[in-house]
């Protein structure tokens, strides 16, 4: 949310970019006012028809303009109409001011008739402000004398996926055990009996986050220490051992290649935690790891019905025009690291039984590849539901697919902030950071950035020297 000094009134003029951008953005500005201009309406009205994002987000800043409007009698409109669950005020442009071809002028001149006429709207003192995500519009405003933001409520202020993501993991130098009154002390699981559980007490326990991973490595101390942190307390945590997926375990004939992928194989496998986000570098195993743990809880532990993989359709090069058939047969260009992914997997000769026999034909049966575009009104219960290049996806988007999940469904989130293809979105405008950050404390979900690429020497010197 947008956040001033209360002291200082503001009258927030939007852009059509802004709310189109987040239909939701009428309603975030917490006590100032929100002013709608003629051209705004107008360029909404253009945008309404087809099924699109963009024209879904018009006729939904529609229908809320509408509910907001619906018993209100013009002199109140004139007056500004009190917003849902706020002090702020709507307003919207009743006067009329010289027409103009540029839509941009326009607006301008509405704020500028604005300015001059402030008592029309209140009797406060307050600053009007433009909030539009075109940069150029923002340069000729401020050239005008007209003060502009862009609109930030998604942003959170941190520059790599791990500074902006967090790492999911915290290791425990020798430095975190000097103080008083540290103390940590082990007993079973009361669930599982063959696992340890921790009760660490410690000024730096309540800080930690749940479903984190906290660790020591074995030249520390020459004990090796590795636990998920399952409950935070004012004091202490409880944290339990992991399951060691680089020597004692597989998923799907699958090993991990480091202690972050042995991390992330055990989230993606417990069943107490709904949400799972990975984020890393190309060729770190994001998809490989998400994909081998599906199939695993599909075909062998039946936990869920099918495999649901979406991700958004955004062209990394220039884009190629239209492609014939089906829904699946339009998605399935994009989907190449997924099918690699299936392809490396249906092959693997680690495997044995019934997975040995596994055809890319039979895995392909439990597996769809879903476009975004059609997942507005969907539900799904007991699926396995992977959200691939989610740094493409705005925040709205990306909300819009995690509320597809039904009762028993687990979801997966996968990106890395450094391959954004989407012009108008940043690493801290991402739907991919904006989701993690509003997860990070809920306590069935958790999150791990893979910092070491396992794809080859070459995609590794690409990694830590470009």
């Amino acid at each position: 949310m947008i956040k001033e000094e209360k002291q200082e009134k503001r009258c927030y003029v939007l852009d059509t970019n802004v709310l189109i951008h987040n239909p939701e953005s009428l309603f975030k500005f917490d006590e100032h006012f929100i002013f709608i201009t003629k051209r705004v309406l107008l360029e909404l009205d253009h945008h309404k028809t087809g099924n699109r994002e963009t024209a879904r987000n018009a006729r939904e800043v529609h229908r809320h303009l509408d509910n907001i409007i619906e018993n209100a009698s013009f002199e109140e409109i004139k007056k500004g109409i009190n917003l849902p669950n706020s002090k702020g005020r709507l307003l919207f442009q009743t006067f009329d001011i010289d027409e103009t071809t540029n839509p941009d002028d326009e607006i301008i001149n509405a704020i500028k008739h604005l300015e001059k006429h402030k008592n029309l709207v209140s009797e406060e003192t307050f600053t009007i402000v433009l909030v539009t995500k075109d940069i150029n519009m923002r340069i000729r405003s401020s050239i005008s004398g007209i003060q502009t933001e862009d609109y930030r409520h998604e942003k959170i202020s941190l520059i790599t996926d791990e500074e902006i993501l967090g790492s999911g993991r915290v290791v425990l130098t020798n430095n975190y055990w000097i103080g008083e009154g540290i103390n940590c002390e082990t007993f079973p699981s009361s669930e599982e009996p063959q696992r340890l559980r921790y009760k660490i007490t410690a000024p730096w326990a309540s800080s930690l986050l749940i479903n984190s991973n906290i660790y020591k490595p074995k030249e520390d101390s020459g004990q090796h220490f590795n636990a998920i942190v399952k409950e935070i307390h004012n004091d202490y945590c409880i944290a339990e051992t992991l399951d060691d997926y680089k020597t004692r375990k597989s998923v799907w004939g699958l090993n991990a290649r480091s202690d972050e992928q042995s991390f992330a194989l055990n989230l993606l496998n417990d069943p107490e935690i709904d949400f799972v986000s990975i984020s890393g570098e190309a060729g770190s195993g994001k998809t490989l790891l998400s994909l081998a743990s599906a199939l695993s809880q599909v075909f062998d532990q039946k936990y869920y019905d099918e495999i649901i993989v979406t991700r958004a359709t955004i062209p990394l090069g220039k884009d190629i025009g239209f492609l014939p058939g089906e829904e699946i047969n339009k998605v399935e260009p994009w989907m190449g690291s997924v099918l690699d992914s299936i392809d490396y997997l249906s092959g693997n000769t680690e495997r044995e039984g019934f997975e040995k026999t596994a055809s890319r034909e039979l895995l392909l049966n439990k597996i769809k590849l879903k476009s975004t575009t059609f997942m507005r009104g969907r539900s799904f219960a007991k699926k396995y539901f992977i959200i691939d290049e989610a740094q493409n996806l705005s925040p709205h988007e990306i909300l819009s697919l995690v509320s597809r999940s039904g009762e028993g469904t687990k979801v997966v989130v996968i990106g890395n902030l450094k391959q954004i293809d989407t012009p108008y979105l940043t690493p801290s405008t991402s739907g991919l950071a904006y989701v993690i950050d509003k997860m990070k404390n809920w306590e069935h979900s958790a999150h791990i950035t893979l910092k070491h690429v396992e794809r080859s020497r070459l995609a590794t010197y690409i990694s830590e020297h470009f």
